[in-house]
């Protein structure tokens, strides 16, 4: 057995396929290359819970290329694993024949609970602050997780059944962007939130992260306006000159990148109910995320089997 072995894990997101390969090392891993593919299953999801063809080929094409990766770098350990739109998905045995297929390895369709685990363990796995009680969250293509925390040890994981691809495609369908818009996706998502809000706020935080695109094009806002700080009043201000501006078409004015613009108002305004429902007044962005969790995780195995 190689002493410090490369390892891979797959993240099958309803909005992007991740790859993360990575090389065990004696204080935990070193990130050898990451890979991020827009695939946009939830896009792809009917009315009637089927995935259609064009988005299973789109599956196909990302997880062809990953195996090409896999096979470069040789890890000793892979694990992929699909959330929310295989999870929801009624053609789920056909996906995972085609996607397993393409990847040359099995598929773990996990439980909304085990995301949230994984995506608490990665966004946190960095963190020096003993004893610091956590918010994380995370709003991914059809599903977000709300998840808080002491440290590294999550105590309250839920995962909503709403994310950007799913309320862009409801709410945001036509690229026009209205306030009337904003407001029905804001209801809706703040519908799902608040039945939850007395245990988070009695849980407590004192710091809060976001481990997902819609927090990275925050970030990208932020940096347009040479600012530093996400903050419940800059969230806000982010949907008001979205709405001034009308159209997807002229978001890039903003700052966002072009391939976070597609589902930048659908992932905006389930953040902004998580805000107001749950009186959130800063956030910060996460340094992992679902992927790196799974790399953690892979490595505590690993260590609990040489034991």
């Amino acid at each position: 057995m190689q002493q410090y072995p490369r390892i891979a894990a797959i993240d099958l997101g309803s909005n992007s396929f991740h790859l993360l390969i990575a090389r065990a090392t004696s204080r935990g891993y070193r990130v050898l290359t990451r890979h991020r593919q827009k695939v946009r299953l939830a896009d792809g999801l009917t009315a009637e819970l089927h995935v259609n063809n064009a988005a299973i080929e789109r599956g196909m094409d990302c997880l062809e290329s990953f195996a090409e990766l896999i096979k470069s770098y040789q890890p000793i350990h892979v694990r992929c694993v699909a959330t929310a739109t295989l999870r929801l998905a009624k053609n789920r045995t056909q996906l995972l024949q085609h996607f397993e297929a393409a990847l040359g390895f099995p598929i773990d369709v996990i439980s909304g609970t085990t995301e949230a685990g994984l995506i608490y363990q990665g966004a946190t796995a960095e963190l020096h602050c003993h004893r610091q009680a956590m918010l994380v969250l995370d709003i991914g293509g059809a599903s977000t997780e709300v998840i808080a925390g002491v440290d590294t040890e999550p105590h309250v994981l839920k995962s909503l059944d709403m994310g950007c691809v799913v309320w862009q495609n409801r709410y945001f369908s036509d690229k026009a962007i209205t306030q009337a818009q904003f407001d029905a996706a804001i209801q809706a998502a703040a519908a799902l939130i608040q039945p939850l809000a007395d245990t988070y706020k009695t849980h407590g935080w004192q710091s809060v992260c976001g481990a997902s695109g819609t927090f990275r094009a925050l970030q990208d806002c932020l940096r347009e306006q040479g600012r530093t700080e996400m903050t419940a009043d800059f969230i806000h201000q982010c949907m008001q000159a979205s709405i001034a501006k009308g159209s997807r078409e002229h978001l890039h004015e903003l700052g966002i990148r072009d391939d976070r613009i597609a589902v930048f108002c659908g992932g905006l305004a389930i953040l902004i109910a998580l805000v107001k429902v749950l009186d959130i007044q800063s956030i910060d962005l996460a340094r992992g995320a679902l992927r790196e969790g799974l790399v953690h995780t892979m490595l505590a195995e690993r260590q609990r089997a040489l034991a």
